[in-house]
Formats: structure tokens, C-alpha cells, sequence
């Protein structure tokens, strides 16, 4: 039975912003994860026994369930594209994880870190514009 070439269509429209979803979820997914690691550190460092410190650190947790959710939407987008063109888009986390450290701790990020990330970004662009994600 064939399918309706409407439907076929439409269907290959939702995938392609399905795709792009999956693969920033991802990535915002990790990076909340770096974010929710920081702040596990800075509670075992007010928190000195090891208990206290890690086994009931409610930052630890949050972390490792960022990164389990960011573990299942990277196995979607891996369902829905090559290795090769999704990869790429990862480097982004090491973007975005120094900005969010920014907006939310008040680390400094000087011009030539600046320049990295933008680096970086440029990076992502250039190599995901030789890949197929079909």
C-alpha cells in the first residue's frame, strides 16, 4: 500500500525540525548538567563530610538527570541522522556551558576566550555544511 504523497510531504517536514530539536535539546541538556556539577561542587565544599557531600548533594542528582535526559535525545537525533552530521553540533556545548557559567556564577570571560568560542561556533558551521543528514 502506498502512501499518500500529502502525507509523505508532511511527514518529511516534521522530521527535519524533529531532527534540529533533538540534537538543542541535547546540548541544552548537557550544558544544564555542567551548570547543575558546579553547583554540586560549590554544595560539597559547604557540606564536608562525604555523605552530606555527595551521596545526598541534590545537585548531583539534578546533574546526572540532565545528563541522562540529554543521553536520550542524543540517542533520538543519532536514530534520525549520521554520526556525522549530528556531531559537529556538540562542540556547541562548549560554547554555551562558559556563557551560562557567565550569566549565573559571574565568571569572566575575556576577549581572547571570546574569540575561542566564536572560533568554535564558526567550526560547527563549516563542518556541518559538508554533511548529508539524510
Amino acid at each position: 500500500m502506498s502512501q499518500n504523497p500529502f502525507a509523505a510531504w508532511l511527514m518529511a517536514g516534521v522530521r527535519a525540525p524533529v531532527k534540529g530539536v533533538l540534537v538543542a535539546g541535547t546540548i541544552a541538556a548537557m550544558v544544564a548538567a555542567q551548570v547543575m556539577y558546579k553547583l554540586a561542587g560549590l554544595w560539597s565544599r559547604d557540606h564536608s563530610e562525604l555523605i552530606a557531600a555527595f551521596v545526598l548533594n541534590p545537585w548531583i542528582w539534578l546533574g546526572l538527570g540532565c545528563a541522562l535526559v540529554g543521553m536520550v535525545l542524543w540517542l533520538l537525533a543519532l536514530r534520525r541522522l549520521p554520526l556525522s552530521a549530528a556531531y559537529p553540533w556538540t562542540a556547541l556545548i562548549y560554547v554555551f556551558t562558559p556563557i551560562a557559567s557567565t550569566i549565573i556564577f559571574g565568571d569572566l570571560l575575556r576577549a581572547q576566550y571570546l574569540l575561542g568560542l566564536v572560533l568554535i561556533a564558526l567550526g560547527v558551521v563549516i563542518t556541518t555544511r559538508g554533511v548529508s543528514t539524510s
